[in-house]
This record gives C-alpha cells, structure tokens and sequence, in this order.
C-alpha cells in the first residue's frame, strides 16, 4: 500500500508537459497498433498516425491544464480508445465497427458475457491503462502548475504543421487505393462514421412496420391443394463447411448423416455467405433482399410471408436471443412463435443456469407437427457453433476431448477445435433428430433444407484469426454447408426438382439463392422468386459473387476474400 501512495504521489507532482504527453499517447495509442495491422497501404498507415496526431496536438495545446481538455469535452475518446484496443486483441487491424454498435442494442446478456469471459485479460490491460490516463488528466486538472505559453505555442505550432503536411498525404493514400477515405480509414474519423450509419440503422429498425406494411409477394402455390406437405428450414449459426465430414473433413463430425442413404441428400459444395456476421447474413437469407439491393431491408417482408399467402401454416421456433433486429421483424410473421429460451428459462429456478442446446427445440417442433396442418412450413433458427463451443453441447456429446480451452488464445487451439467439432457432431445429431420427424410423414411431401448464416476462423493458419465478424475475410468466415434432404414422397412427386438439385450440388453460389432455393422447393410461385437464383431449377445461373461489407456497401467477393 505504501508504495502504491508513493506512485501516486509521484504521479501527482509531475509537470503539465508530463500530463500533455501522456493524453497525447493515451489518445493516440489505438491508431499506433492500428496502423501496424491495418489493410491499408503504407502512406495510408503514416496518415492514420500523422493526421490523428497533429489534431490531438493542437487540441491539447489549447489550454493550460491539458487534463481539463482531455476530460472535458474529450473524454469520451478514452472509453472509444478503451474498446478499439481491446477490439484489437481478437480482430487485427478491426476498427470499431457497424455491427458492433448495433449489437451494443441487441446483444444478450449470455452472448456478451460468453464473449467478455474470454478477454478477461486483455480488458484488465486496457482498463489499467485507462485509469492511469484518466489519473494523470485529474491530476493535471487539480495542479496549481500551468503549461507555458511557450510550450503551447510551439506544441500547437507544431501540431497545425503535422496537420498540414498530413493532408497530401490524404490525397496520396486516395490515389494508392482508390476507396481510401478520411472518414473510412482514419481513425477515430472511421469510428464517428461507423456511429453515424449504425443510426441511421437503428432508425430504420424502428420504422420497420410501417416501411413494409405494404410489401407482398403475391403468392400462390404450384402444388395441388390436397398434397400433405411439411417443409422445415434449419438455419444454423457459426458452422463453416470446412470442419462438416460431409464436405471431405478427415474427423467424424457427421457420422448420422453420413450413414444416410445417399440418394436422399444433397450437397450444395460451393456456397458462400454474403456477410460474416448474424445481423446481416440472416436477414439476406430470409428475405428478397441481398448484398446488392440491401435498400429493400427496410421495406420487405420475409420468406414466412410469402408460404403464408401461399396457404401454409408457418412456424418460428428459435434458440437465439431476442435482438430487436431485422431478424425479429421477420421472425414475427409467422403463425406460430417460439423463443425457446425465454419459455424454458421461465420455468427454471433463478440459480438454473444450465445452457439450452439446439436439440432442446425439438420438443416445439413435435407440438407443431401434431397439430397435423397439411401445408406446413418451419423455421428452426439454431445456435449452432457460436461461442462458446463447449457450452453449444451436451457433456455426452463430448467425442473429441480435450474440449474445455481456457479462452480464445492461439496455444488453446487444439481444445478450441476439438470443442467445435464436436458441437458439429451434435448439429449432426440435431440435423438428423429433424430428418426421423419428417420421416414419419410417409404420404407427405417432406423435406429439409440446412445452413448456416456464417463460418469462423479457429486459429487456421499463420494470421491467427479466431472468431468470425472480422473486417478481412478468411475461406473459413465464408464457406458455409448447405444441405437438403428430400423424402421419398418429395423425389417420387418432383422428380426434375431431385435431378436439378443433383447436377447444381458443385455450382458456386451464396447466401442470396436461399430464399429462391426454398421457394422452389415449397412451389411457390412469386414476382420475387427468380429461378436463375435458385438451386433447385435448370435455369440457375453462377454469377460474380457478392459481400456486404460493415458499412452495407456491397462488393464483389474477390476483392474481400484472402
């Protein structure tokens, strides 16, 4: 304790061009390890430092006591620095970024604090360091000392000067790389614009009812009237086609499918998301919207709308938290509605605070299949393999062991693996648990289509990226399984619907041909469908594959993909 008073009151006597160095490095610190991981070219790296610096420079310089500045009005920017540079401990080179602003309104209390669990060391880091800048700004505040108008002078001189040298640069960095923008490559300019679109998402997510109120797809079906049918849509969470047995990975994480009869189940090998992240993968998949006409969101409706108008009874049962999101908006058309979490939760004690699992929806989807609806159409929205693995699984699902890692780290690899893999395993289990309940249906046309909203990274390769949502791409945030089993009422009735599936299994495709895919597979006939999108018709067509990048910009995959 002694020497934690003589630190302070070191701290406490120092000058206030100590103070003044100390918020400048505080404040600057994040574009330092920004600009060492950063996509950008080098000139653009230097401007992320210079620009940055000379305002931060000036800024200080503009009173005698740099600690009342840097608190007031600009200590905001210390809890911004705070959350880039732990950001930059799972994500190299990320900025602060849309969709986790947006997930500050809609992440749940279990997901943050899965996430948070596995930072406890590098939040400690960050929060030292924050307290030693707020400390020191207090202390300049309190201190009779004042900077010279000497110092100030020659400070903001100098600040005004790195500002003004810093401007051809901008100019440089443009002409380098042509996206390269202040707004979008300088930080903390990139952050105040990530603020600025996350509202201008917010806004329209508040609006929602109103926007789409007069959207319809003007639906029928193809399909006779008096044919039996059930069609249930799995949509899985954080599962990447490079660790399925099916798509050629050496372990055996789909021993149940495997064993299927292979004519009943189809691959779909070369599919990619749009979006390495939830909140706009999802919405992509169960609406006509897409990485290229993204401006629809706010003013469509869901795939749940179009088999409604079509005459099918429709369900949405969900292990994923409620978030206020586009998905909620299209999760709410149906007829029924689980949240199984909320339900389940809400009849355990307080201190239950076991995990739900996948498999836990399954009692749901038997309560909606005894109500006997001839025209049946189910959406099970999964948790999948989203951090963290080992609570995405039951302990008798624990083939590969070794499975509890300490963290998110790179030395904890082999544990993070094995628990994935064998959450993967239990999505097998889960896929096949599904497929057994169509299968009773013998007379009904049947069939069950599976994906997932996105991959992860699990410390492939020499980046060491872990995760998924980071602002490179990696083959493993992208490839995503896509998977359709047909009864064999379905293949004796459509046939060519079975045979166009077979021959498309290899063709490269995304995220948007799941709506078009599951329309065709349901006969629904719709304005919206367009069979040159869809896995299931002989008029599908490969096309430049497309990314919704953080800002809702869309690009072509080729120029994101590494």
């Amino acid at each position: 304790m002694t020497k934690l008073k003589e630190l302070a009151h070191w701290a406490s006597s120092r000058s206030q061009i100590t103070y003044y160095w100390i918020g400048i490095l505080t404040l600057i610190l994040p574009n330092l390890f920004l600009s060492y991981s950063m996509d950008v070219s080098l000139v653009g790296r230097i401007l992320n430092i210079s620009l940055p610096l000379g305002v931060w420079m000036l800024i200080l310089a503009l009173g005698r006591k740099p600690g009342k500045t840097l608190l007031f009005p600009f200590g905001i920017m210390l809890l911004i620095g705070a959350v880039q540079l732990v950001l930059l401990t799972i994500f190299e080179g990320a900025v602060i970024s849309v969709d986790l602003l947006l997930s500050l309104f809609s992440a749940s209390g279990d997901e943050a604090g899965e996430l948070l669990g596995g930072l406890i060391l590098p939040i400690a880091l960050v929060l030292v360091m924050l307290i030693v800048a707020v400390y020191s700004a207090i202390c300049s505040w309190r201190s009779r000392l004042l900077l010279s108008s000497s110092f100030r002078r020659y400070a903001g001189g100098a600040g005004l000067g790195i500002i003004l040298l810093s401007l051809p640069l901008a100019a440089w960095a443009n002409r380098i790389q042509a996206q390269h923008t202040l707004r979008g490559d300088v930080y903390p300019l990139n952050v105040f614009y990530n603020i600025y679109i996350t509202g201008s998402k917010l806004s329209q997510l508040a609006h929602l009812d109103e926007t789409s109120a007069e959207h319809s797809y003007h639906a029928s079906s193809a399909h006779s009237a008096d044919e039996p049918e059930i069609y249930v849509f799995v949509l899985g969470e954080t599962s990447r086609a490079y660790s399925y047995q099916l798509y050629g990975y050496p372990r055996p994480t789909n021993p149940l499918l495997s064993a299927r009869d292979s004519s009943s189940i189809y691959l779909f090998r070369d599919v990619l998301t749009e979006s390495n992240t939830t909140s706009k993968s999802v919405p992509i998949i169960l609406s006509p919207a897409d990485a290229e006409h993204t401006d629809r969101l706010p003013h469509v409706r869901g795939i749940l709308t179009a088999f409604k108008e079509a005459g099918f009874h429709t369900a949405f049962i969900s292990n994923q938290p409620e978030n206020r999101s586009f998905l909620d908006h299209f999760a709410y058309e149906a007829d029924e509605h689980y949240r199984i979490r909320d339900i389940i939760r809400s009849k355990r004690s307080l201190m239950d605070t076991r995990p739900i699992y996948d498999g836990d929806m399954l009692p749901f989807l038997d309560e909606v299949l005894k109500k006997g609806y001839r025209k049946l159409f189910v959406i099970m929205h999964g948790y999948g393999e989203h951090w963290s693995y080992p609570d995405r699984y039951p302990s008798e699902f624990s083939f590969f062991k070794d499975d509890a890692p300490r963290g998110a780290r790179p030395k904890e690899k082999e544990k993070l693996v094995n628990a994935y893999d064998n959450a993967i395993r239990y999505n097998d289990y889960f896929l096949d648990a599904v497929i057994k309940r169509l299968e009773s249906y013998t007379e009904a046309s049947t069939a069950m289509y599976y994906t997932s909203d996105h991959g992860e990274d699990i410390y492939d390769d020499a980046r060491e990226r872990i995760l998924h949502s980071s602002p490179t791409l990696s083959y493993y945030q992208l490839h995503v399984p896509a998977i359709l089993w047909l009864s064999p009422a379905y293949r004796e009735r459509y046939q060519a619907i079975a045979r166009t599936a077979r021959a498309n299994e290899r063709k490269a495709a995304t995220s948007r041909s799941n709506l078009h895919t599951l329309l065709s597979l349901g006969g629904i006939n719709t304005p919206e469908r367009q069979d040159s999108l869809s896995l299931l018709s002989p008029l599908y067509r490969e096309g430049q594959r497309s990314y919704l990048n953080d800002r809702y910009e869309c690009v072509p995959l080729s120029e994101m993909i590494t």
